[in-house]
C-alpha cells in the first residue's frame, strides 16, 4: 500500500481526508484514513482546569498539526490546499502563543520580545504551579 492510497479521499484524490486540530492530536496523525487504532486503545480527550492550560493545549494542537501538515507539504509541495490549511494554522497558533506569552512569560528560552530576562521569573514547573 502506498502513502497516496493511505492518505487520500477515493472520491478525490487531490483532497486528503483530514481530522481537525483537536483531533488530529489526540489521534496522533491528521490523516483520517492513515489512522489505525492499537489494539483496544480508546481515545479519550484531554482536558485542563485552568486558563493557561487551555492555551497550552491549544498551542499544543496547532504545533502537532502544523508538523504533521509539513510531513505532508514536503512530499507534496504543490497542493494549495494543505499548504491554505497550514498558513491558517501558523496564524492560529502564532496567536495563542501570543495570548499566552502576554498573560504568563515565553515559552521559549530565546523569546526575546521582553525588556529583562523573564525566563527565571515565575513558578518553575517543580515549584508546584498548576498548569
Amino acid at each position: 500500500m502506498f502513502f497516496e492510497d493511505i492518505i487520500f479521499s477515493p472520491k478525490n484524490s487531490d483532497m486528503p481526508m483530514l481530522f481537525d486540530e483537536k483531533n488530529g492530536f489526540m489521534y496522533g496523525n491528521m490523516y483520517k484514513n492513515e489512522y489505525v487504532p492499537y489494539k483496544n486503545y480508546k481515545v479519550s480527550r484531554v482536558s485542563t482546569s485552568t486558563e493557561k492550560g487551555d492555551l497550552l493545549l491549544k498551542i499544543y494542537e496547532y504545533d502537532f498539526a502544523l508538523n504533521d501538515l509539513s510531513l505532508y507539504l514536503d512530499l507534496h509541495p504543490e497542493n494549495e490546499y494543505i499548504y491554505d490549511l497550514f498558513k491558517e494554522y501558523t496564524e492560529k497558533e502564532r496567536k495563542y502563543v501570543d495570548m499566552y506569552e502576554k498573560k504568563y512569560g515565553p515559552l521559549e528560552l530565546d523569546d526575546s520580545n521582553y525588556n529583562d530576562y523573564m525566563w527565571v521569573k515565575g513558578p518553575w514547573p517543580f515549584e508546584g504551579g498548576k498548569i
